[in-house]
């Protein structure tokens, strides 16, 4: 760790030598240093002369304005902003020193008042690109109320922030941390006064001194940094910038490379071909990924094609390839890249998301870290990170460790008394504090007639990706409440059954999990009318139909493989208590096969036949009431009992559409009046429910079913249907 107090007496000794030396040197000698300074990026050196200049000789304008662009590129904001508030005025000659003024205001944290100077420059810029301005300046605008609200709401709570020691951090730059499992860090410094990759090993809560890496190929002369390891580590992508006095960040031209691992050393490095890195561009902040079969390498690059400055771009090549045949760069797209800069790509695989760094986005500072999900060129809206992973100041490299419970970036902020300045970036380590975050789904299912809360109900949840559903869990309440653990960020839907009750489905998503815990809701369940509720076992008149019923306990029937029909006759058992009962079949019947049946039947080729059951049933037979006996179908492959529908094909899918779900089926109840045209009445009974599946059968295709599926629909007992897909018999899968 930096000691403040020994740093700051030092720099304040070597500022009072060096003034006094500067003093005995006129305005234009300073001057003239400054500029050969500024001309060999040592933009610190130089902005101290031009404002020794500037003091001399106040008239002249341009050395305050020089003095500011000085500290400027060193990121002194506090001093830039003290030198330009004297040219901020001078439109004619600095037509965005206005602009400039302003951000440096904003990235001191004065956010009021880079609010205000915004206004007053968009106010007086006349320029040709004035409605790009005016972009620019109302981004600028937004990040000032950005980070308003940021200050009322105050920082992540959840997230922990730590200034890395002096073994890491040093008076020179840090950056483009690459956490190699959760114990080692490497990274780029100019400790060296030109950057390279060096490596530190953590030992409890300690971090080792670091050391440049071991075993690389030797680079004279130029600066090599920004590496990034592929996943099996068999190859490192790094870049190579153009050498200077100084290291000069996004303004140094850097070039991409890789070098090989061969056993315990790395091959020469290679150059990327030139289609990769363009001439007089800067291509730079690899990050590399595997996807299947295939290398993702993202980058920045401010190469022609590209949307503003820097941008991200990606290329891929075949992971089984030894050459580097990568592809044509592809710009990342408008939801990334702006008219200003992206910089530090690094995509979590975890989370399918894209963490980068931009100015042109909505920035509380300079830059801030986004984040975005999807891949390559197709991205959701950027997500600015908030406090604390970004500042006032700049804020980039953002990293996760491998575990997920943290990572790195960089930033030139101040912290506390560790970090005094923001002229230097240093690397600073975050983590995920554990808290007990629980979303879940709970409320209490209803009567929608009496408002009471129901009973020994039956709720189970799915959840739905696209048009396909996967069950998660299922209670039976006792009580009629239900609680499920959920996710957040996902889609779900809740199935409610109960003997009496039409089906009941709720659907939801917990997007918003940020803002809930609690997603659920009361369900309300509409009743059977008396037509079919629970019957006794005397006779009733179903007073919409005039039959004579009694309850209602369709026979199993014989299936073939494909769950198909046999023919009439079968020899029976009512599902309730696996009790066998004997059934006079009549010669055309409705498909009633049985799921989770075993019936051993003996069919006879008449189809009047009686089948009777070995077992004496343990109460009296009730009178079962057939089906009508002409139902009006089309014809479609499936399983039927007429000469009119087809069996199956082994091994094709075949469809029916699920109309409801319900304890006692009776075909001949009205409600079934406007499905019948649409094909065969089907049913399947669920033992450990005690219902029957009501489907339409059988359909060759899905989308056959679905062109009967919204005429179903329209009956309001009907409203929750959906297409059920078979196969040799089997349940596959539910298709709204």
């Amino acid at each position: 760790m930096k000691n403040p107090i020994i740093l700051s007496l030092l720099l304040s000794i070597l500022f009072a030598v060096n003034l006094q030396a500067q003093d005995k040197l006129s305005w234009r000698k300073h001057a003239k240093l400054a500029e050969e300074l500024f001309s060999k990026g040592q933009f610190a050196d130089a902005a101290e002369h031009y404002s020794a200049a500037w003091k001399k000789k106040t008239k002249k304008k341009e050395l305050a304005y020089k003095a500011g662009e000085s500290f400027y590129l060193i990121r002194d904001y506090r001093n830039a902003a003290e030198l330009w508030k004297n040219v901020k005025n001078e439109h004619e000659s600095y037509p965005l020193i206005g602009l400039q003024y302003a951000r440096c205001l904003k990235q001191n944290g004065d956010y009021e008042a880079a609010s205000s100077e915004l206004v007053n420059f968009l106010g007086q810029y006349n320029g040709a690109d004035k409605s790009t301005i005016s972009e620019i300046v109302q981004n600028e605008l937004r990040g000032c109320e950005l980070a308003a609200q940021y200050a009322v709401k105050g920082p992540d709570e959840n997230i922990q922030i730590e200034y890395l020691s002096s073994n890491i951090n040093t008076p020179e730059i840090e950056f483009a941390p690459m956490p190699f499992g959760d114990e080692a860090l490497y990274f780029s410094s100019t400790m060296g006064k030109r950057a390279e990759i060096f490596r530190s090993i953590k030992s409890g809560n300690i971090w080792s001194k670091a050391s440049p890496i071991e075993n690389f190929p030797k680079i004279e002369g130029d600066h090599f940094c920004n590496g990034s390891l592929t996943p099996d580590a068999s190859r490192f992508y790094f870049t190579i910038c153009k050498s200077v006095e100084s290291w000069g960040g996004l303004t140094s031209q850097c070039e991409l490379y890789v070098t090989r691992r061969m056993g315990n050393s790395w091959s020469a490095p290679e150059r990327l071909p030139d289609y990769l890195n363009e001439v007089n561009a800067t291509t730079t902040h690899p990050y590399v990924i595997h996807d299947g079969s295939t290398e993702v390498l993202y980058f920045a690059s401010n190469r022609k094609g590209g949307m503003g400055g820097m941008d991200i771009w990606y290329t891929t090549r075949e992971i089984n390839s030894n050459a580097n045949d990568f592809t044509l760069p592809i710009n990342a797209g408008s939801k990334i890249n702006t008219i200003g800069d992206e910089i530090t790509p690094y995509y979590d695989q975890v989370d399918d998301a894209l963490y980068f760094s931009s100015n042109g986005q909505v920035s509380i500072g300079g830059f801030d870290v986004f984040m975005s999900k999807g891949a390559k060129s197709h991205w959701g809206k950027a997500k600015n990170m908030g406090m604390p992973i970004n500042s006032n100041a700049d804020d980039f490299y953002f990293v996760k460790t491998t575990s997920g419970k943290g990572g790195f970036f960089s930033s030139n902020r101040t912290f506390e008394m560790e970090k005094l300045t923001t002229t230097d970036e240093d690397i600073f380590a975050f983590n995920f504090l554990v808290k007990e975050q629980r979303w879940v789904a709970k409320g209490e299912v209803y009567s929608k007639k009496t408002k009471e809360i129901l009973k020994d109900v039956e709720v189970a949840i799915y959840e739905l990706d696209g048009d396909q559903r996967r069950f998660k869990d299922k209670i039976v309440s006792a009580t009629g409440l239900y609680n499920f653990d959920v996710e957040p960020d996902r889609r779900y839907m809740l199935e409610v059954l109960k003997p009496g009750f039409f089906q009941k489905t709720y659907e939801f998503d917990t997007r918003e999990y940020a803002e809930y815990d609690d997603f659920g809701a009361p369900i309300f369940m509409e009743p059977y009318y008396d037509g079919y509720q629970e019957e006794p076992i005397a006779a009733n008149r179903d007073t919409d139909t005039g039959i004579n019923t009694n309850t209602y306990s369709p026979p199993s029937v014989a299936k073939d493989s494909h769950g198909a029909n046999t023919g009439s006759g079968a020899n029976t058992s009512a599902p309730a208590g696996g009790q066998k009962v004997q059934v006079n079949e009549p010669a055309t019947n409705y498909n009633g096969s049985v799921a989770g049946t075993n019936a051993n039947t003996n069919t006879t080729s008449n189809a009047n036949a009686n089948t009777t059951s070995n077992t004496t049933a343990a109460y009296p037979a009730t009178e079962v009431v057939n089906p009508e006996n002409s139902i009006n179908g089309k014809t479609a492959t499936g399983g039927g009992s007429t000469d009119t529908i087809a069996s199956p094909k082994a091994g094709k899918s075949y469809y029916k559409i699920q109309i409801i779900a319900l304890s006692k089926f009776n075909p001949n109840l009205s409600m079934y009046n406007s499905v019948k045209n649409l094909g065969k009445l089907d049913t399947e009974y669920i033992q450990d429910r005690g219902l029957y599946r009501v489907m339409i059968a059988d359909y060759s295709s899905a989308s056959a079913a679905k062109a009967d599926l919204s005429a179903v629909r329209k009956n309001r007992m009907f409203h929750d249907a959906f297409i059920v897909e078979y196969k040799d018999g089997q349940r596959i899968r539910t298709i709204f």
